[in-house]
Protein backbone atom coordinates (compact mmCIF):
# COMPACT_ATOMS: atom_id res chain seq x y z
CA UNK A 1 0.00 0.00 0.00
CA UNK A 2 3.05 2.32 -0.73
CA UNK A 3 5.10 3.43 -3.51
CA UNK A 4 7.82 1.65 -5.19
CA UNK A 5 11.03 1.75 -3.09
CA UNK A 6 13.25 4.56 -3.81
CA UNK A 7 15.37 6.86 -1.49
CA UNK A 8 13.49 10.42 -0.53
CA UNK A 9 14.04 13.48 1.27
CA UNK A 10 11.46 14.43 3.78
CA UNK A 11 11.59 17.78 3.22
CA UNK A 12 11.09 18.21 -0.34
CA UNK A 13 7.03 17.77 -1.06
CA UNK A 14 5.96 15.96 -3.87
CA UNK A 15 9.03 14.37 -4.27
CA UNK A 16 8.83 10.79 -6.38
CA UNK A 17 10.09 7.70 -4.36
CA UNK A 18 9.20 5.61 -1.18
CA UNK A 19 8.68 7.34 2.75
CA UNK A 20 11.34 4.98 4.23
CA UNK A 21 9.97 5.84 7.71
CA UNK A 22 6.17 4.66 6.89
CA UNK A 23 7.52 1.05 6.38
CA UNK A 24 8.70 1.73 10.43
CA UNK A 25 5.29 3.31 11.82
CA UNK A 26 3.77 0.19 9.89
CA UNK A 27 5.91 -1.96 11.45
CA UNK A 28 5.21 -0.49 15.04
CA UNK A 29 1.10 -0.67 14.03
CA UNK A 30 1.23 -4.02 13.15
CA UNK A 31 3.49 -5.31 16.70
CA UNK A 32 1.15 -3.49 18.65
CA UNK A 33 -1.45 -5.59 17.25
CA UNK A 34 0.37 -9.06 17.28
CA UNK A 35 1.62 -7.95 21.19
CA UNK A 36 -2.35 -6.88 21.68
CA UNK A 37 -3.58 -10.60 20.30
CA UNK A 38 -1.14 -12.48 21.93
CA UNK A 39 -2.12 -11.17 25.13
CA UNK A 40 -5.81 -12.22 24.70
CA UNK A 41 -5.25 -15.48 23.25
CA UNK A 42 -2.91 -16.27 26.65
CA UNK A 43 -5.42 -14.93 28.74
CA UNK A 44 -8.90 -15.07 27.76
CA UNK A 45 -8.92 -11.45 28.18
CA UNK A 46 -7.15 -8.62 26.41
CA UNK A 47 -8.39 -5.18 28.53
CA UNK A 48 -9.05 -4.43 31.09
CA UNK A 49 -13.41 -3.96 32.25
CA UNK A 50 -14.39 -1.14 33.49
CA UNK A 51 -15.45 -0.03 37.38
CA UNK A 52 -17.66 3.10 36.76
CA UNK A 53 -15.91 5.37 34.91
CA UNK A 54 -12.65 3.82 35.21
CA UNK A 55 -10.98 1.11 34.09
CA UNK A 56 -11.39 -1.86 36.52
CA UNK A 57 -7.38 -2.62 38.03
CA UNK A 58 -9.22 -5.00 40.78
CA UNK A 59 -7.96 -8.05 37.91
CA UNK A 60 -6.67 -11.28 40.07
CA UNK A 61 -3.64 -11.39 37.51
CA UNK A 62 -0.47 -9.49 38.91
CA UNK A 63 0.96 -10.27 35.64
CA UNK A 64 -1.67 -9.34 33.40
CA UNK A 65 -1.49 -5.72 34.97
CA UNK A 66 2.15 -6.07 34.15
CA UNK A 67 1.67 -6.62 30.65
CA UNK A 68 -1.25 -4.17 30.41
CA UNK A 69 0.53 -1.97 27.57
CA UNK A 70 0.29 -4.61 25.34
CA UNK A 71 -4.07 -4.17 25.88
CA UNK A 72 -3.29 -1.23 24.00
CA UNK A 73 -2.59 -2.91 20.73
CA UNK A 74 -5.56 -2.46 19.45
CA UNK A 75 -4.79 0.88 18.33
CA UNK A 76 -2.46 -0.19 15.85
CA UNK A 77 -5.13 -0.88 13.67
CA UNK A 78 -5.83 3.34 13.79
CA UNK A 79 -2.15 3.81 12.80
CA UNK A 80 -3.03 1.62 9.79
CA UNK A 81 -6.18 3.84 8.87
CA UNK A 82 -3.99 7.06 8.69
CA UNK A 83 -1.12 5.38 6.85
CA UNK A 84 -3.48 3.61 4.49
CA UNK A 85 -5.07 6.96 3.83
CA UNK A 86 -2.00 8.59 3.17
CA UNK A 87 -0.43 6.43 1.32
CA UNK A 88 -3.49 5.60 -1.12
CA UNK A 89 -3.91 9.54 -2.32
CA UNK A 90 -0.25 9.87 -2.42
CA UNK A 91 -0.35 6.51 -4.70
CA UNK A 92 -3.33 7.94 -6.53
CA UNK A 93 -2.02 11.25 -7.71
CA UNK A 94 1.21 10.25 -8.49
CA UNK A 95 -0.12 6.90 -10.75
CA UNK A 96 0.47 6.82 -14.29
CA UNK A 97 -2.35 5.74 -15.59
CA UNK A 98 -4.25 7.81 -12.95
CA UNK A 99 -7.77 7.44 -12.85
CA UNK A 100 -10.22 5.44 -10.76
CA UNK A 101 -10.19 2.30 -13.17
CA UNK A 102 -6.37 2.07 -12.66
CA UNK A 103 -6.76 2.61 -9.45
CA UNK A 104 -9.33 -0.05 -8.73
CA UNK A 105 -7.34 -2.69 -10.47
CA UNK A 106 -3.91 -2.31 -8.41
CA UNK A 107 -6.07 -1.98 -5.17
CA UNK A 108 -8.15 -5.47 -6.62
CA UNK A 109 -5.05 -7.10 -6.99
CA UNK A 110 -2.88 -6.28 -4.18
CA UNK A 111 -5.56 -6.60 -1.66
CA UNK A 112 -7.98 -9.38 -2.63
CA UNK A 113 -5.92 -12.42 -4.03
CA UNK A 114 -3.81 -12.57 -0.60
CA UNK A 115 -7.39 -12.21 1.43
CA UNK A 116 -9.02 -15.31 -0.43
CA UNK A 117 -6.22 -17.36 -0.42
CA UNK A 118 -5.89 -16.69 3.57
CA UNK A 119 -9.84 -16.66 3.86
CA UNK A 120 -9.86 -20.30 2.28
CA UNK A 121 -6.67 -21.43 4.55
CA UNK A 122 -8.44 -21.24 7.47
CA UNK A 123 -11.87 -21.78 6.77
CA UNK A 124 -10.99 -25.02 4.96
CA UNK A 125 -7.59 -26.69 5.69
CA UNK A 126 -6.64 -25.06 9.10
CA UNK A 127 -7.61 -27.23 12.16
CA UNK A 128 -7.88 -24.48 14.40
CA UNK A 129 -10.42 -22.61 12.55
CA UNK A 130 -11.96 -24.96 9.99
CA UNK A 131 -15.20 -24.24 9.27
CA UNK A 132 -18.05 -27.00 8.81
CA UNK A 133 -19.70 -27.04 5.91
CA UNK A 134 -23.11 -28.36 7.23
CA UNK A 135 -23.75 -25.62 9.24
CA UNK A 136 -25.89 -22.18 7.79
CA UNK A 137 -23.99 -19.79 9.60
CA UNK A 138 -20.24 -20.94 8.83
CA UNK A 139 -22.02 -21.00 4.92
CA UNK A 140 -23.24 -17.22 5.62
CA UNK A 141 -19.40 -16.82 6.87
CA UNK A 142 -17.92 -17.64 3.92
CA UNK A 143 -20.41 -15.90 1.54
CA UNK A 144 -20.35 -12.45 3.28
CA UNK A 145 -16.50 -13.44 3.76
CA UNK A 146 -16.05 -13.39 -0.30
CA UNK A 147 -18.06 -10.46 -0.69
CA UNK A 148 -16.15 -8.40 2.24
CA UNK A 149 -19.48 -7.59 3.57
CA UNK A 150 -19.06 -9.98 6.75
CA UNK A 151 -18.40 -6.78 8.97
CA UNK A 152 -22.23 -5.69 8.61
CA UNK A 153 -23.16 -9.08 10.87
CA UNK A 154 -22.35 -9.53 14.29
CA UNK A 155 -22.65 -13.38 13.97
CA UNK A 156 -19.59 -13.76 11.33
CA UNK A 157 -17.58 -10.00 11.95
CA UNK A 158 -14.84 -11.95 14.03
CA UNK A 159 -15.53 -15.45 11.86
CA UNK A 160 -12.71 -17.42 10.58
CA UNK A 161 -10.28 -15.04 11.59
CA UNK A 162 -11.14 -12.12 14.16
CA UNK A 163 -8.80 -9.59 12.09
CA UNK A 164 -9.70 -9.34 9.09
CA UNK A 165 -12.94 -7.02 10.20
CA UNK A 166 -10.76 -4.32 9.73
CA UNK A 167 -9.65 -5.58 5.87
CA UNK A 168 -13.46 -5.47 5.04
CA UNK A 169 -13.83 -1.47 6.54
CA UNK A 170 -10.29 -1.07 4.25
CA UNK A 171 -11.50 -1.78 1.10
CA UNK A 172 -15.28 0.28 1.88
CA UNK A 173 -13.31 3.03 2.33
CA UNK A 174 -11.74 2.38 -0.70
CA UNK A 175 -14.70 2.23 -2.10
CA UNK A 176 -15.44 5.79 -0.84
CA UNK A 177 -12.14 7.49 -2.13
CA UNK A 178 -13.72 8.63 -5.28
CA UNK A 179 -16.49 10.16 -3.82
CA UNK A 180 -13.65 11.85 -1.17
CA UNK A 181 -11.84 12.56 -4.03
CA UNK A 182 -14.73 14.15 -6.51
CA UNK A 183 -16.01 15.94 -3.13
CA UNK A 184 -12.63 17.20 -2.59
CA UNK A 185 -11.85 18.67 -5.92
CA UNK A 186 -15.25 21.19 -5.34
CA UNK A 187 -15.06 21.95 -1.63
CA UNK A 188 -11.74 21.26 -0.69
CA UNK A 189 -10.00 18.61 1.49
CA UNK A 190 -10.69 20.76 4.72
CA UNK A 191 -13.95 20.92 4.13
CA UNK A 192 -13.88 17.47 3.53
CA UNK A 193 -12.36 16.13 6.39
CA UNK A 194 -14.91 18.74 8.82
CA UNK A 195 -17.29 16.60 7.23
CA UNK A 196 -16.21 13.56 7.89
CA UNK A 197 -14.92 13.97 11.09
CA UNK A 198 -18.64 15.66 12.41
CA UNK A 199 -19.95 11.98 11.18
CA UNK A 200 -17.48 9.89 12.83
CA UNK A 201 -17.77 11.81 15.62
CA UNK A 202 -21.33 12.24 16.40
CA UNK A 203 -21.44 8.62 15.52
CA UNK A 204 -18.73 8.29 18.26
CA UNK A 205 -20.69 11.09 21.11
CA UNK A 206 -24.04 9.32 20.29
CA UNK A 207 -22.20 5.89 20.96
CA UNK A 208 -20.81 6.43 24.39
CA UNK A 209 -24.19 7.76 25.28
CA UNK A 210 -25.94 4.44 24.68
CA UNK A 211 -25.63 1.31 22.48
CA UNK A 212 -25.72 2.20 18.35
CA UNK A 213 -27.17 -0.40 16.41
CA UNK A 214 -24.40 -3.03 14.72
CA UNK A 215 -24.95 -1.32 11.61
CA UNK A 216 -23.82 2.14 12.96
CA UNK A 217 -20.57 1.26 14.83
CA UNK A 218 -19.74 -1.78 11.65
CA UNK A 219 -19.71 1.22 9.06
CA UNK A 220 -16.70 2.46 7.19
CA UNK A 221 -17.98 5.90 8.09
CA UNK A 222 -17.50 5.03 11.84
CA UNK A 223 -13.99 5.23 10.79
CA UNK A 224 -13.98 7.79 8.23
CA UNK A 225 -12.14 10.87 9.86
CA UNK A 226 -8.91 8.32 10.86
CA UNK A 227 -8.67 7.34 7.30
CA UNK A 228 -9.14 11.18 5.96
CA UNK A 229 -6.92 12.55 7.70
CA UNK A 230 -3.61 10.34 5.98
CA UNK A 231 -5.14 11.85 2.61
CA UNK A 232 -5.34 15.12 3.98
CA UNK A 233 -1.86 14.80 4.95
CA UNK A 234 -0.65 13.22 1.93
CA UNK A 235 -2.48 16.08 -0.36
CA UNK A 236 -1.28 19.35 2.15
CA UNK A 237 1.97 17.76 1.42
CA UNK A 238 1.71 17.14 -2.42
CA UNK A 239 0.41 20.89 -2.81
CA UNK A 240 3.43 22.42 -1.03
CA UNK A 241 0.88 23.83 2.23
CA UNK A 242 1.39 23.39 5.41
CA UNK A 243 0.85 20.27 7.36
CA UNK A 244 -2.16 19.59 8.75
CA UNK A 245 -0.96 19.20 12.79
CA UNK A 246 2.67 19.95 12.02
CA UNK A 247 2.47 22.73 14.88
CA UNK A 248 0.63 20.74 17.55
CA UNK A 249 3.28 18.96 19.89
CA UNK A 250 3.42 15.38 19.90
CA UNK A 251 3.08 14.72 23.14
CA UNK A 252 -1.15 16.31 23.12
CA UNK A 253 -2.44 12.96 21.21
CA UNK A 254 -0.80 10.31 22.76
CA UNK A 255 -1.83 11.84 26.06
CA UNK A 256 -5.60 12.23 25.00
CA UNK A 257 -5.27 8.88 23.75
CA UNK A 258 -4.05 7.34 27.26
CA UNK A 259 -6.44 9.58 29.19
CA UNK A 260 -9.83 7.97 26.95
CA UNK A 261 -8.25 4.60 27.37
CA UNK A 262 -8.93 4.23 31.12
CA UNK A 263 -11.88 7.40 31.22
CA UNK A 264 -14.87 5.63 30.25
CA UNK A 265 -17.19 8.73 28.79
CA UNK A 266 -14.21 8.98 26.13
CA UNK A 267 -13.05 5.65 25.36
CA UNK A 268 -15.30 6.15 22.30
CA UNK A 269 -12.53 8.13 21.07
CA UNK A 270 -9.59 5.94 21.58
CA UNK A 271 -9.12 5.21 18.05
CA UNK A 272 -9.82 8.93 16.28
CA UNK A 273 -7.21 10.21 18.86
CA UNK A 274 -4.50 7.49 18.43
CA UNK A 275 -5.34 8.22 14.47
CA UNK A 276 -4.91 12.22 15.14
CA UNK A 277 -1.43 11.32 17.04
CA UNK A 278 -0.13 9.34 14.11
CA UNK A 279 -0.93 12.10 11.53
CA UNK A 280 0.95 14.12 14.14
CA UNK A 281 3.85 12.34 13.75
CA UNK A 282 3.99 11.79 10.28
CA UNK A 283 3.48 15.20 9.88
CA UNK A 284 6.67 16.12 12.37
CA UNK A 285 8.57 13.02 10.03
CA UNK A 286 7.71 14.32 6.72
CA UNK A 287 8.62 17.94 7.18
CA UNK A 288 12.22 17.44 8.60
CA UNK A 289 15.44 16.15 6.34
CA UNK A 290 16.30 12.79 6.57
CA UNK A 291 18.95 11.97 9.90
CA UNK A 292 21.24 8.70 8.97
CA UNK A 293 20.72 5.79 11.06
CA UNK A 294 22.68 5.36 14.11
CA UNK A 295 24.52 1.85 14.01
CA UNK A 296 23.35 0.70 17.45
CA UNK A 297 19.94 1.60 16.18
CA UNK A 298 20.01 0.27 12.34
CA UNK A 299 19.65 -3.63 13.28
CA UNK A 300 15.68 -2.61 14.92
CA UNK A 301 15.23 0.00 11.83
CA UNK A 302 15.96 -2.42 9.68
CA UNK A 303 13.55 -4.85 11.03
CA UNK A 304 10.86 -2.48 11.97
CA UNK A 305 10.86 -1.43 8.06
CA UNK A 306 10.99 -5.24 7.21
CA UNK A 307 7.81 -6.03 9.51
CA UNK A 308 6.02 -3.04 8.23
CA UNK A 309 6.86 -4.31 4.62
CA UNK A 310 4.79 -7.36 4.95
CA UNK A 311 2.68 -6.21 7.38
CA UNK A 312 -0.21 -7.22 5.08
CA UNK A 313 0.67 -10.59 5.07
CA UNK A 314 1.15 -10.70 9.03
CA UNK A 315 -2.40 -9.18 9.61
CA UNK A 316 -3.60 -11.56 7.59
CA UNK A 317 -2.33 -14.28 9.10
CA UNK A 318 -1.19 -13.69 12.41
CA UNK A 319 -3.85 -14.37 14.88
CA UNK A 320 -5.34 -17.38 14.34
CA UNK A 321 -1.52 -19.02 14.78
CA UNK A 322 -1.25 -17.41 17.71
CA UNK A 323 -4.56 -18.55 19.24
CA UNK A 324 -3.38 -21.69 18.48
CA UNK A 325 -0.39 -22.03 20.85
CA UNK A 326 -2.38 -22.16 23.87
CA UNK A 327 -4.48 -24.28 22.11
CA UNK A 328 -2.11 -27.06 21.28
CA UNK A 329 -0.09 -26.97 24.24
CA UNK A 330 -3.49 -27.59 26.80
CA UNK A 331 -3.76 -30.50 23.86
CA UNK A 332 -0.60 -32.18 24.17
CA UNK A 333 -0.63 -31.95 27.83
CA UNK A 334 -3.70 -31.95 29.05
CA UNK A 335 -3.10 -32.47 32.51
CA UNK A 336 -0.73 -29.85 32.88
CA UNK A 337 -1.62 -26.16 34.23
CA UNK A 338 -0.42 -23.44 32.06
CA UNK A 339 0.05 -20.03 33.34
CA UNK A 340 -0.93 -17.38 31.15
CA UNK A 341 2.52 -15.46 31.57
CA UNK A 342 4.09 -18.81 29.91
CA UNK A 343 1.25 -18.87 27.65
CA UNK A 344 2.09 -15.61 26.08
CA UNK A 345 5.65 -16.57 26.03
CA UNK A 346 5.18 -19.06 24.31
CA UNK A 347 2.90 -17.05 21.70
CA UNK A 348 5.81 -14.52 21.81
CA UNK A 349 8.23 -17.35 20.76
CA UNK A 350 6.09 -18.76 17.95
CA UNK A 351 6.23 -15.00 17.10
CA UNK A 352 9.23 -15.96 15.04
CA UNK A 353 8.08 -18.57 13.04
CA UNK A 354 5.12 -16.71 12.04
CA UNK A 355 6.85 -13.84 11.03
CA UNK A 356 9.01 -15.76 8.58
CA UNK A 357 6.19 -17.75 7.39
CA UNK A 358 4.49 -14.49 6.75
CA UNK A 359 7.68 -12.90 4.87
CA UNK A 360 7.22 -15.81 2.70
CA UNK A 361 3.61 -15.48 1.91
CA UNK A 362 4.23 -11.96 1.58
CA UNK A 363 7.64 -12.99 -1.20
CA UNK A 364 5.55 -15.93 -3.02
CA UNK A 365 1.69 -14.19 -2.86
CA UNK A 366 1.34 -10.98 -2.41
CA UNK A 367 4.53 -9.27 -4.87
CA UNK A 368 3.02 -11.44 -7.28
CA UNK A 369 -0.62 -10.26 -7.01
CA UNK A 370 1.17 -6.59 -6.75
CA UNK A 371 3.07 -7.29 -10.42
CA UNK A 372 -0.10 -8.67 -11.83
CA UNK A 373 -2.18 -6.18 -10.55
CA UNK A 374 0.58 -3.47 -12.30
CA UNK A 375 0.71 -5.37 -15.82
CA UNK A 376 -3.52 -5.16 -16.05
CA UNK A 377 -2.83 -1.29 -16.15
CA UNK A 378 -0.71 -1.54 -18.15
CA UNK A 379 -2.57 -3.45 -20.85
CA UNK A 380 -5.37 -1.24 -20.54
Amino acid sequence: MILPSTKLANSVPGTQGHIAFLDSIRGVAILLVVGFHALGSSYGVSQLGWNGLFRDFSINSVTFLALLPFSFGWLGVSIFFVVSGFCIHLSYEKSQPKGFKAFFVRRFFRIYPPYLLAVCFFAFLFPFTMLKQDSALNIAQMVTHLFLIFNFDPRVILGINGSFWSIAVEVQLYLLYPLLVVAAKRFGWSRMLLLTGLVEFSLRCLSSVFPLPFLCTATPVYYWFCWTLGAKLADDWLSGRRLILSGCPVWVWPALTVLAYFFKPLSEFTFPFMALATANAIACLISRPAVPAVPPVRIWSRFLRWVGVISYSLYLLHEPFLKAVPEALKVAFPQHYFHPLLLFACSLVSCVFIFLGCGLFYRWVELPCIGMGKRMVRLR
